[in-house]
């Protein structure tokens, strides 16, 4: 630390408009990290009351100390970030320094310049709000939904495409890749998201959940449901183990659970569970030295016969009364969401599943038995 009450320009300017530069952050979905000096003991540059904004890349606007205790404060604000919790960070000439974590409340840090000050500085994280997604129009979905919006969640519900007219408030399952892709890096790591579709469209809306944000994704499926539709989504969507892994089915803790309302329970008891224990937040890195945020383009949509399965590529839709699913004998009424064009003819099928099946071997299920 230094004696001189000077304040430094540049990265530590002072910040006149506080309020007004919060308000805006807020309005962005930024991420950021409010430290106000809250103690000190001579000979500190920094007085009581002094505050820095810390942002996501480490940049620093403000002023709580030399060129020691404003790294110091740097750091520990990134791992505030990553706790998403307050911290009190005492910055002491010799002490034994507290092992980093991202959920510490109090930390003392040791101060190794020549200064015999001190000071304590309180970090406040300030987090864009946590965004549920949950997809499907089942009474469970809508349960999910509404206990989630009463613990102070925003919360998207998410049908398919044809379901928005009866509910307009609802994304559609079509927009819902572009809807998130759309969303601040510090937002997309607070996304939460639950499929209850129960079999509907669980691959397409797993497909672009996984592509578009970093966090696991909770299934509302049997083991052995959750099981084939990781089968088709690796086969048909190019995801390897590590995405696979994120898909976190059966969804929910073991409650005994038997009313939707019972369901939704276990499964946001199991999402606050995870958040707790810091799986849910993607962790935000911690960089020696302020850096510019890498800006990562949304990853392009699968090609080919992937593309084909998840309903992303034109393909002629049959019309007009129903036809028979090749792969499981199902009726399957007309115009039909899953289709493929085979030898010049267009089939039919209930789910991505079967599609998947068929376009892996048509000539299995086009054989005469």
């Amino acid at each position: 630390m230094t004696s001189d009450p000077q304040r430094p320009t540049g990265d530590t300017e002072f910040i006149p408009d506080l309020p007004e530069r919060l308000a805006g952050l807020a309005r962005e979905g930024a991420a950021v990290v409010v430290a106000t000096v809250v103690s000190r003991r001579a000979p500190v540059s920094a007085q009581v009351g002094d505050k820095a904004l810390i942002h996501a890349d480490g940049r620093m606007e403000g002023f709580v100390g030399g060129a020691c205790s404003r790294e110091i404060v740097r750091r520990q604000a990134l791992l505030a970030l990553q706790g998403g919790q307050a911290r009190l960070v005492r910055i002491v000439p010799g002490a034994a320094p507290d092992a980093e974590h991202a959920f510490a409340e109090r930390v003392t840090v040791p101060m190794n310049c020549a200064s015999e000050g001190q000071s304590e500085v309180f970090l406040e994280p300030l987090l864009p709000p946590r965004l549920l997604v949950v997809v499907g129009r089942t009474p469970v979905a809508r349960a999910i939904a509404a206990h989630a919006a009463l613990m102070g969640d925003r919360v998207w519900r998410v049908l398919d495409d044809d379901e928005v007219p009866d509910e307009p408030d609802a994304v559609p399952l079509g927009a819902l890749t572009a809807r998130l892709s759309a969303l601040p890096a510090a937002q997309r790591a607070r996304v939460r998201s639950v499929v209850a579709s129960q079999g509907h469209y669980d691959e397409t809306a797993l497909e672009a959940l996984l592509r578009a944000q970093p966090n696991p994704v909770g299934l509302l499926a049997s083991a052995r449901r959750a099981a084939t539709v990781r089968e088709t989504l690796a086969m048909l969507s190019g995801f390897g183990e590590a995405d696979l892994g994120r898909v976190r089915a059966p969804a929910g803790l073991h409650l005994g659970a038997r009313t939707p309302h019972e369901v939704a329970l276990s499964v946001l008891a199991e999402l606050v569970q995870l958040d707790r224990a810091g799986q849910i937040a993607s962790p935000l890195p911690v960089p020696a030295a302020p850096e510019a945020e890498p800006t990562t383009p949304p990853p392009a949509p699968p090609a080919g016969l992937a593309a084909q399965v998840m309903g992303l590529t034109e393909l002629p839709v049959l019309t007009g009364g129903t036809a028979v699913d090749p792969v499981c004998g199902m009726t399957v009424t007309l115009p039909a969401k899953h289709t493929a064009d085979h030898a010049g003819v267009t089939y039919a099928f209930c789910c991505p599943h079967c599609k998947a099946r068929f376009l892996k071997d048509p000539a299995r299920y086009l054989t005469p038995g």
